[in-house]
């Protein structure tokens, strides 16, 4: 089902990070960029995600006064914004979305495109050659190759600052070292140009298309389900505005904050990003299901995050945003509810599962525990009817619309 995220290079198949099945070539596309997506490096990045968040906050105070009583559509700023994070975060320039407040160049309408090719590609597998990676398909398709080609521009622009820095200063280093200075450095080979660019169109391509949807959708999750449970959004507001909290929050802060932490945890929970199972392969051992049934040596079997985090491990009303659920119960001792909660993590395949779990899951943290905040303590935000139901579509990711809101300033403590 991968093929989809393979490209096409020189008119062979070029296998992806996302596309690869090969365990060791899938080690060759991870391993040299692993420590800049880990926990410890988050604080690095948290200035260039504070120059967004404060844009965005500012920007959203001129779209309330400029919208007055009309609605202010959150599900499209929310992606606005992770957009503009993840561009400024891997290039530390953004292409303007907040800035617009619109789709620049139609970027996300065709990304969606590609994604929507990408889940009937993963879906009926067979497609995948005749709609992408047919040579002809491909000549006549104009849009097949442009995030690959964007991508590439954006390296090269970069590789000739860094000589021109070189060649003036004796330094090569942007002025905050983003993910594409880490992805540079890591890059570097015996090629004439000096880089393996098979590594650097991957892992470029990786945070920009996978890494702005992705956190959008848990973004907007997060604010649903507060807005939905007006208790609930009440429950965080208290909690961070006892806080004292400065804005933009910081990841130190927000990590002390139980109720935002559950939640998040919540609500990503109940709407995973990825709507379609992830395939895996039988091993050689074969598979031996409850009822005894055995699976062998190299079938398809996937399990569909949707479903898997709905399971009786998360306590009652699995269909419910019940944040609590995630807390120390108080009936419980510490160490009932840590191995409680470690359980339900295991079970949560939100962001996938082992070697394979997604690499950017600790970026998407840092988006979300520091905006979020930072939103209810601006803005006092209502839904337009409280009884209307968001639209969702499953296409790889299961991307969300018409969050229609209503925002009002709050008065600064």
């Amino acid at each position: 089902m991968y093929n989809g995220f393979a490209r096409r290079t020189n008119g062979k198949i070029s296998h992806s990070s996302l596309s690869t099945q090969d365990p060791k070539v899938h080690v060759k596309f991870r391993k040299p960029i692993a420590a800049a997506y880990s926990l410890t490096a988050l604080t690095a990045y948290e200035p260039l995600v504070d120059d967004v968040i404060s844009k965005f906050i500012s920007r959203l105070g001129k779209v309330s006064h400029d919208l007055e009583e009309r609605p202010c559509n959150m599900a499209l700023w929310l992606r606005l914004y992770a957009h503009d994070v993840i561009l400024h975060l891997t290039f530390s320039d953004t292409i303007g979305f907040m800035d617009t407040g619109a789709d620049v160049d139609n970027f996300m309408s065709k990304l969606d495109g590609n994604l929507d090719k990408i889940a009937l590609l993963s879906t009926m597998p067979w497609t995948a050659y005749w709609l992408k990676h047919d040579p002809v398909v491909g000549f006549f398709s104009k849009d097949s190759h442009m995030f690959a080609i964007w991508a590439v521009k954006r390296i090269h622009e970069r590789i000739a600052e860094r000589q021109k820095m070189a060649n003036s200063t004796g330094g090569s280093k942007h002025d905050t070292n983003d993910f594409l200075d880490i992805f540079l450095d890591a890059a570097r080979s015996d090629d004439p140009s000096g880089y393996n660019f098979t590594l650097l169109v991957d892992w470029t391509l990786v945070n920009v298309m996978a890494g702005a949807d992705t956190t959008a959708v848990g973004l907007r999750a997060v604010l649903w389900f507060l807005l939905k449970n007006p208790s609930k959004k009440e429950k965080l507001l208290q909690e961070i505005q006892s806080a004292k909290l400065s804005i933009p929050v910081s990841w130190k802060q927000s990590q002390e904050l139980p109720y935002l932490g559950a939640c998040v945890k919540e609500a990503l929970r109940l709407c995973p990003a990825i709507g379609l199972g992830l395939e895996r392969k039988v091993t050689q051992a074969g598979l031996e299901m409850p009822d005894g049934y055995v699976l062998h040596e190299g079938t398809n079997v996937s399990m569909n995050a949707w479903v898997v985090n709905r399971q009786e491990i998360f306590g009652e009303k699995v269909d419910d945003f019940i944040p609590e659920r995630w807390l120390e119960q108080g009936n419980e001792s510490v160490e009932q509810h840590r191995n409680r909660t470690t359980q339900m993590k295991r079970a949560d395949l939100t962001f996938g599962g082992g070697s394979r779990a997604c690499t950017g899951k600790y970026v998407a943290f840092l988006e979300m525990y520091k905006v979020i905040p930072a939103l209810l303590l601006r803005y006092d935000i209502n839904l337009v009817d409280q009884d209307a139901e968001w639209g969702t579509i499953n296409r790889w990711t299961v991307r969300q619309k018409d969050i229609q809101c209503r925002l009002r300033p709050r008065e600064k403590a």
